[in-house]
């Protein structure tokens, strides 16, 4: 092998880590945003007051539950409310 044939292949498999790491980041964000939507279509408030309850649960669990990530605590804000309304 030459040396540009190791160059191409380095550049290849980088681009093979970087689209991987890049999708599983888009991923992830598209289920948080789903459970925001999840969390204010059960909320029934207009979007703003929505918004602002869901930052004060954030920070509540935050200090209760630290080093969570924040899908945890969409998904907790989302159980204790379904949980509540029984």
């Amino acid at each position: 092998m030459n040396q540009f044939s190791i160059i191409l292949i380095t550049i290849l498999l980088l681009l093979v880590v970087i689209y991987l790491f890049t999708r599983k980041g888009g991923k992830e964000e598209r289920k948080k945003q789903a459970l925001r939507q999840k969390y204010y279509k059960l909320l029934r408030l207009p979007p703003e007051l929505a918004a602002e309850t869901m930052g004060r649960q954030m920070k509540n669990l935050k200090e209760k539950h630290p080093h969570k990530s924040e899908e945890w605590y969409l998904e907790k804000i989302i159980y204790d409310l379904e949980r509540d309304r029984g």
